[in-house]
């Protein structure tokens, strides 16, 4: 396994396989996740973006009313749809023909099956199993209080509601339908392990942000 040193920095929210800029800054800097900052709805703390074949598509975990002016560590999720069957139908569709789908799949099916009352919970369990894929050891921390937000503050860049919160030149790499559309840039870091494997932490160190 990996071992990345650590790296005092502003702390981090908490994302929902979050996208491949936002792997790159925690396995280079490896911050404190903020268990402090208020929820803010439409965003990657409760979206992923991933390919499929009509181009991306945004996965989005339901949560429960009145989240906005939350905590993130009390943000509840709402089960009422089977929204974790239907998201693990999409990303089998959408990945089931990359080159690295067996090799990983099998780690992330119990996070889809399993249900979760906290979305921090299964933000944190999606985090550790892409972790466990990138071989990196990298114990999560905490922070302890609420820290007001910096300039360049990655829990600003990654409130926003745009579809790419870091503006940066990504290589590219094959993906499952990049034969008929155009290659879809930071998309969720599952996009980089089913298609780029082993490969993946390679391609994220040698990213600048």
């Amino acid at each position: 396994m990996n071992s990345i040193s650590k790296s005092k920095k502003s702390p981090f929210p908490v994302l929902y396989a979050g996208p491949i800029s936002y792997y790159v800054q925690l396995i280079k800097l490896q911050p404190e996740f903020d268990l402090h900052e208020n929820f803010t709805k439409q965003t990657f703390r409760n979206r992923a973006r991933i390919y499929g074949a009509n181009g991306v598509i945004t996965l989005s975990i339901p949560v429960q009313g009145g989240a906005q002016n939350l905590p993130v560590s009390e943000v509840q999720i709402s089960n009422i749809e089977a929204w974790q069957r239907t998201q693990w139908r999409t990303l089998v569709s959408a990945y089931k023909s990359s080159p690295f789908f067996e090799f990983y799949i099998h780690l992330f099916e119990p996070h889809f099956s399993t249900p979760f009352n906290k979305l921090i919970d299964f933000n944190l369990a999606i985090h550790s199993t892409v972790l466990e894929c990138l071989q990196i050891e990298m114990k999560p921390q905490f922070t302890t209080q609420f820290h007001p937000v910096q300039k360049n503050d990655p829990r600003i860049a990654y409130s926003s509601k745009k579809a790419h919160p870091v503006s940066v030149e990504f290589p590219v790499y094959q993906q499952v339908f990049s034969y008929n559309t155009p290659f879809e840039t930071d998309l969720s870091i599952l996009d980089a392990l089913f298609n780029l494997g082993p490969e993946t932490l390679n391609y994220l160190e040698n990213l600048e942000l």
